[in-house]
């Protein structure tokens, strides 16, 4: 009788997140209508929600072009990203533990935290040449330095006597840092993973618009749209983008940390 009573009040519970979640989005889509069509906003300037959905059903379901852009920009984010989630969780682990390497790199580390992930393009451009590897390069840059830190700092602060007895008990190298390193500062890293893809779709979006040589994406899709005033699919674009982001956000990272800080008590169960 407890496990049925369990189902359907956790059935609510997401019904009323996901109504929370689109009630603004209904309101201001209502609002945003209402002013296009008394004229209050001139529609070639600010298309209505209602020519968003009927550009969408065009790019989707019609030509089907839009799928096309948005999976040309998925393998790119997932590329970039999930390279800068390895190399820069094994680095930030390295600078955390090793003393020397701390205090050599973490200067050049700050230093280059501050450097915006546009200022880099020009010269990826230029090395890497005006295709798929700039944009990727530039994702993984956008990512990595906030894995790295994040992941350092976490490592940083456990607390040393945990450590110590992982030492006594055998633990050294990659078993201490699966076993005990990772989980303790599981939730730094989560931190950083999140920050880092909210940066690389930034990176992603401003890759696509400065590569020439790419011809698919959803930043490239908004920045051909301008070529003909098409304020509906560059407004469209934006909405994906956004939209896309949040959903691997709640998709990938709110269940890794359901699965581990959550479930191990680190953090409050949202």
């Amino acid at each position: 009788m407890s496990e049925q009573k369990q189902k359907p009040s956790g059935l609510s519970s997401r019904l009323k997140n996901t109504l929370d979640f689109l009630f603004p989005f209904l309101v201001i889509g209502i609002l945003w209508e209402i002013l296009v069509r008394t004229g209050v906003i001139q529609l070639h300037s600010l298309p209505a929600p209602s020519t968003l959905l009927v550009k969408f059903w065009e790019l989707a379901f019609v030509n089907g072009i839009l799928w096309k852009h948005l999976f040309s920009s998925l393998y790119r984010l997932f590329a970039g990203y999930l390279l800068a989630v390895f190399i820069g969780t094994a680095i930030g682990a390295l600078l955390a533990q090793n003393q020397v390497a701390h205090d050599m790199f973490e200067p050049t580390l700050n230093l280059l935290m501050s450097v915006p992930t546009i200022a880099w393009i020009p010269i990826f451009l230029i090395t890497l040449g005006l295709g798929d590897k700039t944009v990727i390069m530039a994702i993984f840059t956008s990512s990595f330095f906030a894995i790295t830190y994040n992941t350092m700092r976490g490592i940083e602060m456990i607390d040393k006597s945990i450590v110590n007895a992982a030492h006594l008990m055998g633990l050294r190298g990659l078993h201490l840092f699966l076993e005990v390193l990772l989980p303790a500062s599981m939730l730094s890293i989560i931190n950083g993973l999140r920050l880092a893809i909210g940066y690389a779709w930034r990176a992603l979006v401003g890759g696509e618009l400065l590569a020439a040589m790419i011809e698919w994406g959803l930043g490239k899709m908004v920045y051909q749209a301008r070529y003909f005033n098409d304020a509906s699919v560059m407004l469209l674009g934006l909405l994906i983008i956004g939209f896309t982001g949040y959903l691997l956000d709640r998709v990938f990272l709110t269940i890794l940390e359901r699965n581990t800080v959550e479930k191990w008590g680190m953090a409050v169960k949202k």
